[in-house]
């Protein structure tokens, strides 16, 4: 890992030709580095914390480009160092030149997300309003927008400190009857002690319970269209991402491969999968396909069954007894009576009759719609595993209580409990987990 105390420098702003760009700079010699190569209109005087300046980059005495400086004193800035944010033209070529001219006068550059992670050590913020940020950045509908923001507002370190307080009280009690056990100042009861591990359960799995629909706003609700062959899976899949994204024709078989497409409904981020069709084949390429479509049925969150209303209805695989499906009754342009069907939708998908009804059941299927996400909720694979550790741990608690097992069993888990719940604030995470964080982020963020 490179040294936090070096000063580093970035691109922080996207990639291309655009009105402005911004390098940013930070670190103990941010101040020094924009003294050298920065030339203020007004020369005599001095560079004050959140001040703009007007001036000019200059290298080897030739002017590089007219620029705005931003400054910000340590401990007051993002990364909680001296920064420099220089705001310069928008051209590809000028802003590459601009960063040069910082790198040769001592900076390095920097990785991906270092800057937000430089404000992780100094405490600028916990490990969820640094993961906060990189979701702000990746958020694709209002309500994952939303969510980011909440935790980069410290709703989820919030929830999580005052679960620690309550296992860290707990702790203390526990650990002064153990270190003073033939002295008998510890005055809870086991029962109080039960109680209270009780309480702490519920709060840890509450928070667990928000998981699947944290990640779901993050990672998206994943939908699979899945049927037999021929029966409009890929029309349907058109129209509902309103573009010509998979082929179709009038041959069973046509996909043999699935395909993946991002759409927004009602400000949640739907993942929508487009497989193979369902029926046996000894075509190599088909089966592989098909057996792609059986994964991705296993991991989706909900399946759209689509039947040629113009065949005798199917009865549904084995395979799909334990999903969430949706029937899709396809191609009732080619009916002249209309067609009823009480555990699903009609729909053309040559006309997009029915598709707007389809859309709002897919909606309706996702379970979150009522969680008020302004109180905090686990976002990521991560921060999940974390909390079913910890409340793995106080169940073992509650049994070790139960078993009158002794109270060092007792404080052993109650240390595990809050040692998970610790890792997602950041508290005490491994080296190799901050890495893996800080890399999902850009450069210059």
């Amino acid at each position: 890992m490179e040294s936090h105390k070096d000063t580093i420098a970035a691109i922080a702003t996207p990639a291309g030709s655009g009105g402005i760009s911004v390098i940013r700079i930070s670190g103990n010699d941010a101040l020094k580095i924009i003294s050298q190569i920065f030339i203020k209109k007004l020369k005599n005087s001095k560079f004050e914390s959140h001040h703009i300046y007007y001036g000019k980059i200059v290298h080897e005495d030739k002017i590089v480009d007219d620029v705005l400086v931003s400054i910000f004193f340590e401990p007051n800035s993002y990364t909680g160092e001296d920064v420099a944010e220089i705001n310069c033209h928008g051209g590809m070529f000028v802003t590459q030149k601009v960063l040069q001219v910082v790198l040769s006068n001592g900076a390095r550059h920097a990785k991906k997300g270092e800057f937000t992670q430089r404000a992780f050590f100094n405490g600028k913020m916990d490990l969820t309003e640094a993961e906060a940020v990189v979701d702000i950045i990746n958020a694709k509908t209002a309500h994952s927008l939303e969510s980011a923001i909440n935790q980069l507002d410290g709703k989820l370190y919030s929830s999580i400190k005052r679960i620690l307080n309550k296992i860290l009280e707990l702790r203390s009690n526990v650990e002064l009857d153990i270190d003073f056990s033939d002295q008998e100042l510890g005055e809870e009861t086991d029962e109080a002690r039960r109680r209270t591990l009780i309480l702490i359960k519920d709060q840890i799995e509450a928070l667990i319970f928000t998981g699947n629909e944290g990640i779901i706003l993050n990672e998206g609700y994943r939908v699979a269209i899945a049927g037999s062959a021929n029966a409009g899976k890929s029309s349907v899949f058109n129209r509902l991402v309103e573009n010509e994204r998979s082929i179709v024709t009038e041959i069973a078989g046509t996909t043999r491969d699935y395909i993946e497409e991002d759409i927004a409904l009602e400000g949640y981020l739907i993942k929508l999968f487009d497989t193979a069709g369902l029926r046996e084949s000894q075509d190599r390429i088909e089966k592989y396909g098909i057996d792609k479509t059986r994964e991705i049925i296993a991991n989706a969150h909900l399946i759209l069954w689509v039947e040629d209303c113009t065949v005798s209805r199917e009865t549904l695989p084995d395979f799909l007894k334990d999903k969430i499906i949706i029937k899709v009754l396809n191609k009732t342009d080619l009916l002249k009576e209309k067609v009823n069907i009480k555990d699903g939708v009609t729909v053309s998908a040559k006309t997009g009759q029915g598709i707007r009804e389809l859309k709002k059941l897919i909606v309706n299927n996702i379970s979150i719609e009522d969680y008020d996400l302004s109180k905090g909720m686990i976002t990521n694979s991560r921060q999940l595993a974390a909390v079913e550790k910890s409340v793995e741990a106080i169940k073992r608690a509650i049994q070790a209580l139960d078993d009158s097992k002794g109270l060092e069993f007792l404080a052993f888990d109650l240390r595990e409990a809050s040692e998970n719940l610790e890792e997602i604030i950041g508290k005490v995470t491994s080296e190799e987990i901050i890495n893996n964080i800080f890399d999902r982020f850009c450069v210059g963020k």
